[in-house]
């Protein structure tokens, strides 16, 4: 019964407390006029803002443009980048007509080439390459769309 009279009690003080605590009609705009008042706002830029979207917007290599679904070989991996590079002009050196890539995966740099739309393609180009590169391999990857023959 004791228990129940304190809860009682407290219950009623709260309520009594908490409707002290409320503001009223705390939705009305008594501080706000009705009238609005016009204006103008000048908006000063650097044209530098300007060449920055242009940029950001441009297509920078190597994003060549659209990418499809194919494949690239792989002739060769190391975690120097040196020797990647020399790899690279190794090939460059009897194979200027076909495109090369060195992407990072961490912790090596590969040496990627073509554009090819079948693994066939690219089997036929590892086959070759195979007594420069013996370490070679294909791989599924996204690619730019080839070149047109004219």
């Amino acid at each position: 019964m004791k228990t129940l009279s304190i809860t009682l009690l407290f219950a009623v003080f709260s309520v009594f407390h908490l409707s002290s605590l409320a503001q009223s009609n705390w939705w009305s705009n008594e501080n706000e006029s009705s009238a609005t008042q016009q204006g103008s706002i000048h908006i000063t830029k650097d044209n530098r803002i300007d060449r920055l979207v242009e940029f950001k917007g441009s297509t920078i290599p190597p994003a060549f443009g659209p990418m499809v679904n194919g494949f690239r070989v792989q002739l060769y991996f190391d975690q120097d980048k040196e020797k990647v590079n020399d790899a690279r002009t190794r090939f460059l050196a009897s194979n200027r007509n076909i495109d090369t890539y060195v992407e990072y995966y961490a912790p090596n740099y590969n040496l990627l080439i073509g554009n090819f739309r079948t693994r066939l393609e690219a089997e036929k180009w590892r086959a070759e390459l195979s007594g420069a590169f013996p370490e070679g391999i294909v791989k599924e990857t996204r690619i730019y769309l080839p070149k047109l023959e004219d």
